[in-house]
């Protein structure tokens, strides 16, 4: 499954977790989810999450991708003006996928206001898209990443400087516990 991340699952791992988990270890949850998940990255989110940071072994289990500098579909354009260049890139690749036929990937976004124009703009990506938080809840649940370190780690996600409302903590932590048992 691809899976299609804004700049802020990689900050996250990369930045607002420095002080709260060591380096080692989370690289380790992200060489799980690479071994797992096909990472797509679009070219936006290399340059503002700063990938070249990640050791090789994570790096080349990424697919960078380009994006068409003009969707062809109004919608996703119309979005351009209104989302930071991450945001809308990420974006058009989901509705690239969605366009082909795939119905086979998650796309990360974190933003709330992307979040909403998507809802409102693109209902049809509403089944494809996930935050951070709940892409961990979903990795614990498919047995990707340990279900009792996922809460730990999304416990600590909402200690860090990572921005989630703790209502997301909350619901995702909950969804692990009644679906993992």
């Amino acid at each position: 499954m691809n899976v299609i991340p804004d700049a802020s699952f990689f900050i996250c791992f990369l930045d607002d977790l420095e002080d709260h988990i060591p380096g080692p270890d989370r690289i380790r949850i992200l060489k799980t989810i690479t071994d797992t998940f096909t990472i797509v990255v679009v070219p936006a989110v290399e340059r503002e999450s700063r990938l070249e940071r990640l050791p090789d072994p994570v790096k080349d289990q990424i697919l960078l991708t380009n994006i068409p500098w003009k969707q062809s579909d109004p919608s996703v354009e119309l979005l351009r003006p209104l989302l930071g260049k991450g945001e809308h890139e990420v974006i058009s690749c989901a509705h690239e996928h969605l366009l082909k036929g795939d119905t086979m990937f998650l796309f990360i976004l974190d933003d709330g206001l992307a979040r909403h124009l998507v809802k409102r703009i693109l209902p049809l990506l509403m089944d494809h898209l996930k935050g951070t938080v709940g892409f961990l809840g979903l990795c614990a649940i498919r047995k990707v990443l340990d279900k009792d370190k996922t809460i730990h780690l999304i416990s600590i996600i909402g200690r860090s400087n990572f921005r989630v409302d703790q209502s997301t903590i909350t619901t995702v932590i909950a969804g692990i516990r009644n679906q993992c048992g």
